[in-house]
């Protein structure tokens, strides 16, 4: 069983995870690896690697399906959200060619890409969330009313977040973020919850994860928390997402004045903390390959270790100039 991950970048432990899993059910499969650079580090851990064009690109599916051909791909997994819409657009040509791309709907996809789409979600499906001003609401703002959150509405990996305390900093973040939304700030803690979905759309585990630091938008210390009632909160807004499928990572926040969870995003693929739910237990390669094998997986809720920290630090991969140039 051969898979290929699209944007590889940095997601090594990940696809060493695919790898293991690949052993342990005892399935004969390569990892490949796809990336628009040369200096992706995921590209020299895999077996093979491609470089390909850009995902905004005419020729970038094309592309993806020459290497998914040649090389017998019979699952594709995407790592970064710029392609996701794309891939859901596509699957039924990946599809043709016996390729299965482990990827939502384009509508859910859409939910989840622009944050803005999210908060009507969220609002439509009385989930709490963090409240987005419009611009009538913003030229009432009083200085009680900060401080505020200023970020792009499709944004990723925290660029372009920034907290506004009065009305100087809010116009001047505004200004200066392409794609801006204005939002209430939320106080508390901060979690990413990894949901698996399986391929008959259901919910069959969820690990909170809660972020003790981050690094460029990145969790660089967590700790697994078996919270019930945030578990039984994600279920409830994972499940209203249609055709959610494979990993979905979902941020909330423990708030601090009333202890109510809150959603401020859902991703639909994995997250760069994944690994932390991996080594507690909750094998999500595992149950993407035995879905695609045998038609089931042993997912469940209850096979993860709670209170596991992930305290991450640099490692370095060298290579040959050659291979980069």
């Amino acid at each position: 069983m051969n898979i290929l991950f699209t944007s590889a970048g940095r997601r090594v432990s990940l696809l060493r995870s695919f790898r293991s899993a690949l052993k342990e059910l005892n399935v004969e499969g390569e990892i490949f690896s796809a990336d628009a650079g040369t200096t992706a580090p995921a590209s020299f851990v895999s077996d093979k690697n491609f470089k390909v064009p850009r995902a905004d690109a005419n020729d970038y599916i094309p592309s993806l399906i020459k290497i998914c051909k040649e090389n017998d791909v019979q699952l594709l997994i995407s790592l970064i959200d710029t392609d996701l819409g794309l891939l859901s657009e596509n699957k039924e040509l990946f599809a043709s060619i016996g390729t299965k791309v482990l990827v939502c709907d384009k509508a859910t996809n859409d939910i989840c890409f622009n944050k803005s789409h999210s908060y009507t979600f969220f609002k439509n499906n009385d989930i709490e969330t963090a409240e987005i001003l419009n611009d009538s609401q913003i030229s009432m703002l009083e200085q009680q009313d900060f401080p505020l959150l200023v970020k792009p509405w499709d944004g990723s990996c925290s660029v372009g977040v920034n907290i506004a305390r009065d009305k100087e900093q809010l116009h001047f973040y505004k200004k200066h973020t392409k794609n801006a939304i204005v939002q209430r700030l939320i106080v508390g803690e901060e979690y990413t919850c990894d949901a698996y979905v399986d391929f008959e759309g259901k919910v069959r585990c969820v690990v909170p994860r809660k972020r003790l630091e981050t690094r460029a938008g990145e969790v660089s210390k967590g700790l697994t928390v078996r919270d019930p009632e945030m578990i039984n909160a994600v279920i409830n807004c994972v499940s209203k997402l249609h055709h959610a499928i494979g990993c979905m990572t979902v941020q909330c926040f423990k708030q601090k004045s009333n202890g109510k969870i809150a959603f401020i995003e859902i991703n639909p693929r994995f997250g760069g903390g994944h690994p932390l739910s991996i080594h507690a237990g909750a094998n999500f390669p595992k149950w993407i390959i035995q879905e695609m094998l045998y038609g089931s997986c042993d997912a469940n809720f209850d096979d993860w270790t709670d209170d596991l920290a992930m305290l991450r630090f640099d490692d370095e991969i060298i290579v040959p100039g050659e291979k980069i140039r």
